[in-house]
């Protein structure tokens, strides 16, 4: 009875340590069950950065057109790879209407302001889907959108221009290794 209880104990603090499988539900005509992406915050991704983790980190939310394109095709290159991917969903909280108004946006900037736009205002801003490949703590590959050019809200990808995705993605997912 007590090694039952030990095993409990251990398992529940196991899964205490993990990210929590993200709800990707609101990501329309996204339907893997089993998808590869885990919820985290700006402060776990700067801790691992810190620590010197490889991971990858996926910045958007579910109703951003180029998110709901990208969301798939990122799913099935990390798939491919063997990798799980880490979640910050931009909208989280309701009165986030911009991807600037997130938790700890400072260190968003202070992490991966080489790899943000300067937006109309001059604010370096983090536009969405915007993915981090991190190797020993350090972005050794960034994918910021879709196709240079594309507009998710005038038309879908191409089955060509998916195929072009995914080899950014699976690019990124190689140096990792």
């Amino acid at each position: 009875m007590k090694r039952f209880l030990l095993c409990i104990a251990a398992a529940v603090l196991m899964a205490g340590c993990s990210s929590a499988k993200s709800d990707m539900g609101g990501y329309e005509g996204f339907g893997d069950k089993d998808h590869v992406y885990r919820d985290t915050t700006v402060k776990e991704a700067a801790e691992k950065m810190e620590k010197g983790e490889t991971f990858v980190l996926y910045f958007g939310f579910d109703h951003c057109p180029w998110c709901i394109e990208a969301v798939p095709i990122l799913n099935k290159a990390a798939k491919d790879s063997g990798y799980t991917v880490d979640y910050i969903n931009t909208r989280a909280d309701a009165s986030w209407t911009s991807n600037i108004d997130i938790d700890d946006y400072d260190t968003v900037v202070e992490l991966f302001g080489d790899y943000l736009d300067y937006d109309d205002e001059g604010i370096k801003h983090l536009y969405t889907p915007h993915v981090f490949f991190i190797r020993d703590g350090k972005v050794v590959y960034e994918q910021e959108g879709t196709i240079e050019g594309h507009s998710a809200i005038e038309e879908s990808l191409s089955e060509e221009e998916e195929g072009q995705v995914y080899k950014f993605y699976s690019e990124g997912f190689s140096l990792l290794k």
